[in-house]
């Protein structure tokens, strides 16, 4: 860190102009006795001010507090009234560290080059607000450091300065690291608590991702600023994501679902676009009329339906019918309705169940429903296929009891073709001896 050459001139420097922590500077310059001391006092004022804003504070520690310290007394002087000669001659005193403190701080920058340079980085990252108990730490270690090379030693240089550049580095990347992550640092850390590893490790897969990708730009060069402002960005807005889906799921859907209407949301919008666009492209002609009808209406079917399903995850529990939609139809799987083995039969609870179910579908216009019903694998496909048929009439009769319309309710049994759980546990079997409610909303005109 430092070379024979920097040892020769700071040493010359040393044996030249220092002349310790004396009361007068050598060199000094003398100012009119027909100046305003008021005047001088505020120039020399903004002169300090300059000199710490070139780090003269932490380059020559002594010239510099002995500048604060005479320009101080200068003050004091004429609080005191004394005589003009006296406050100026403070003055002048307090110039004169200044400039000796110059050429020291000149000097420790040729010896202290990659200190000054860490601290530098440190400072534009803001460390000492971030982080001020380490950073007064840094501070008292590295005046230890000037201190010698102002008295012409480069000891402590040759000893402390590797530390001093690594921790000074440090400071700097954890301050930018609290600049630009903290907030996704602290969502992401939120909805770990929440156990999101299990409610939602998609999502907080990718919040950590685009963390990891932020945190590793910043360790490769904190000062690339621009680079690291937009992919920290993308970090923080899944970390958003993350604390969006994580309030979904602990309202009782799955990370799934969540997941599966977000990406029907953005088909959506995408549709709506390209139908904007088409509107704005159309020419005269039939044919791409046609072409833009059908998109309006294949928008119009598939909003009817996202309207519909989310009308219905209000006013279901999640636990009784989980909903979703595919194609423009809704799925009401109604978890809360079972079926013991081998029984169409529907229990107080199922008529509970289906009443609500119908009380909800009141409130959406609905063209068809088709009850769908599904038996586990136990037993023969053609005995399935009764049950199945059964079990979809029974909720069919159900539902029109309740006032459904008869004309638009279907039944259809499936056996056991399309299982939704394992048909090898008595958990996944209960699961698929289940009903499915397939509905086509009404398109509003």
């Amino acid at each position: 860190m430092s070379s024979r050459c920097t040892k020769m001139i700071l040493s010359s420097a040393f044996i030249i102009g220092f002349i310790g922590c004396a009361s007068a500077p050598p060199n000094v310059t003398s100012i009119p006795a027909t100046a305003n001391p008021s005047v001088e006092i505020a120039q020399t004022d903004e002169m300090v001010k300059e000199a710490k804003a070139k780090q003269m504070d932490v380059l020559s520690p002594d010239n510099f507090s002995s500048a604060e310290k005479t320009l101080a007394k200068a003050k004091e002087y004429q609080e005191e009234k004394k005589s003009p000669e006296k406050i100026l001659e403070q003055v002048s005193y307090s110039r004169g560290w200044l400039k000796q403190g110059e050429l020291k701080s000149d000097i420790t920058r040729k010896s202290m080059g990659p200190i000054v340079d860490a601290r530098t980085g440190a400072l534009r990252a803001k460390a000492p607000e971030l982080y001020p108990k380490e950073w007064k730490k840094l501070e008292k270690k590295l005046e230890n450091v000037t201190s010698d090379v102002e008295k012409g030693s480069l000891k402590a240089v040759d000893k402390k300065g590797t530390d001093l550049v690594a921790a000074y580095r440090q400071i700097e990347r954890e301050s930018v690291e609290k600049q630009y992550l903290g907030k996704a640092k602290m969502t992401i850390e939120a909805a770990e608590k929440d156990k999101a590893n299990m409610k939602a490790p998609v999502s907080l897969g990718m919040a950590q991702a685009k963390y990891n990708q932020t945190a590793k730009l910043i360790a490769q060069d904190p000062r690339n600023t621009s680079a690291i402002a937009g992919v920290a960005a993308d970090a923080t807005r899944e970390s958003d994501h993350l604390a969006e889906v994580m309030t979904k799921v602990n309202a009782g859907n799955s990370e799934t679902l969540v997941l599966q209407n977000e990406k029907q949301q953005r088909q959506i919008s995408s549709l709506r676009t390209e139908t904007r666009a088409q509107s704005r492209e159309l020419s005269a002609t039939e044919k791409q009329l046609q072409s833009a009808k059908a998109a309006e209406a294949e928008l119009a079917r598939k909003q009817a339906a996202a309207d519909a399903a989310t009308k219905l995850r209000k006013d279901l529990r999640a636990k009784d019918a989980e909903v979703f939609t595919e194609d423009g139809k809704v799925t009401v799987r109604l978890k809360g309705l079972n079926f013991a083995s081998g029984s169409a039969n529907l229990n107080a609870s199922n008529k509970a169940l289906l009443s609500k179910v119908e009380s909800v579908l009141d409130d959406i216009p609905t063209s068809k429903i088709e009850v769908q019903g599904h038996t586990d694998s136990t037993g023969g496909a053609d005995v399935n296929m009764r049950i199945s048929e059964k079990r979809a009439m029974a909720v069919q009769k159900q539902l029109v009891a309740n006032g459904a319309p008869a004309a638009e309710v279907d039944a259809v049994g499936l056996g056991s073709e399309q299982p939704i759980g394992n048909n090898n546990t008595a958990a996944g079997r209960a699961q698929n001896r289940r009903i499915d409610l397939i509905i086509e909303p009404k398109v509003q005109e």
